[in-house]
């Protein structure tokens, strides 16, 4: 039997208030104009369609890594997405050893969303701020080297809670009055000063963070379907691979934190997400439902620095690098497709999920 824990502190109303009370006090008018409540919006297309494409484990560096940008570049030309989302490990944080290898390796995640003018952003995973212990960039400090470029959508995040960039997009209407659907972007930690766990996890002051805001916005918008991203996968994961029910590919074993804080929990209650998607074991890019949400891999996008370690020109790369794309749609509230481009150009495993509204 795997040791779990389980949040607690969400049925406590003071624990909750707390939070709120926090969050409130760290929810300027910047956070609200970020998160797509006022000044610049991300909104539904005209036939009803928001596309997303999510990458993942790039794990930039000081060396060049051409193909991987290449790749992105490739990626937003034939999906063209509405947002490009680089969920985690997007450098490779302990090759950097000074301030100016952080900002190239930063310059190199930017450079194929900043070419093509597309809205992007970033989550943080394990190894993008191993670089401290040389450059001693504070975390916020390094956060802001991503929020300066010009198509970039993550200021605003709360900084009255654990970690770096958690965040929220509203996703509005054509003609952005109403929102209709939201983005929300955790950070999963570290990795953990005790090693018998590898990895940190979502704090019990995000999950309530989430929990919190997820009913102030009901109560503000009504029902807003979403998505979540965070780079290292939940413990439920590991559930519904021992299910078999999953499409995709599924190269290696899932490696979750050793502790379940009670997210996926979270989710259950509240009833907005559809979805839960992640990076951080690369040979995995499978969906599936688990209890009526889908959780899913994104699959790594990295060539150089991410593994598997293969030659550029191997033929395999054709079929184990690429994104994974998401489709939300104005007239089907609650239901999303989505579906995995492969670095040869090929589309594979397409998924309606379930709906959950």
């Amino acid at each position: 039997m795997e040791r779990r824990t389980f949040l607690t502190a969400l049925s406590s109303g003071a624990a909750l208030a707390a939070v709120a009370e926090a969050h409130r006090a760290g929810q300027t008018a910047k956070d609200k104009a970020a998160s797509g409540e006022a000044g610049r919006r991300l909104r539904f297309s005209r036939e009803g369609k928001f596309k997303i494409l999510a990458v993942t484990d790039l794990h930039f560096g000081p060396e060049q890594d051409p193909y991987a940008v290449s790749l992105i570049s490739e990626m937003i030309a034939a999906e063209k997405p509405d947002l490009v989302l680089c969920n985690g490990d997007n450098i490779m944080g302990g090759d950097s050893r000074t301030i100016a290898e952080v900002k190239d390796a930063v310059d190199q995640v930017a450079r194929a969303m900043e070419k093509a003018g597309v809205p992007w952003a970033v989550v943080l995973g394990n190894h993008d701020r191993e670089h401290n212990a040389h450059t001693g960039l504070a975390d916020d400090a390094f956060f802001a080297l991503f929020e300066a470029y010009p198509h970039n959508l993550n200021a605003g995040w709360n900084r009255a809670i654990t970690g770096t960039g958690n965040h929220h997009m509203l996703v509005w209407d054509a003609e952005g009055n109403k929102p209709l659907a939201n983005i929300w972007q955790l950070d999963s930690g570290k990795g953990s000063k005790d090693e018998t766990l590898s990895y940190e996890w979502v704090h019990q002051d995000q999950i309530a963070w989430y929990h919190t805001t997820q009913a102030e916005l009901e109560k503000r918008y009504g029902y807003l379907p979403a998505l979540m991203f965070f780079h290292i996968p939940v413990r439920e994961f590991i559930d519904l691979a021992a299910s078999k029910k999953i499409e995709g590919a599924r190269g290696e074993d899932e490696a979750p934190s050793g502790i379940n804080s009670g997210l996926f929990a979270a989710v259950l209650e509240r009833k907005d997400v559809m979805g839960m998607f992640c990076g951080h074991d690369h040979e995995n890019n499978y969906i599936g439902e688990y209890r009526g949400v889908t959780l899913g891999f994104i699959g790594v996008t990295g060539v150089l620095n991410a593994y598997p370690h293969i030659a550029e020109t191997d033929a395999r790369n054709a079929r184990l690098r690429g994104g994974r794309v998401f489709e939300l749609y104005a007239d089907k509230p609650g239901q999303f497709k989505s579906w995995v481009r492969l670095r040869d150009g090929s589309i594979n495993w397409e998924h309606w999920n379930t709906k959950r509204a």
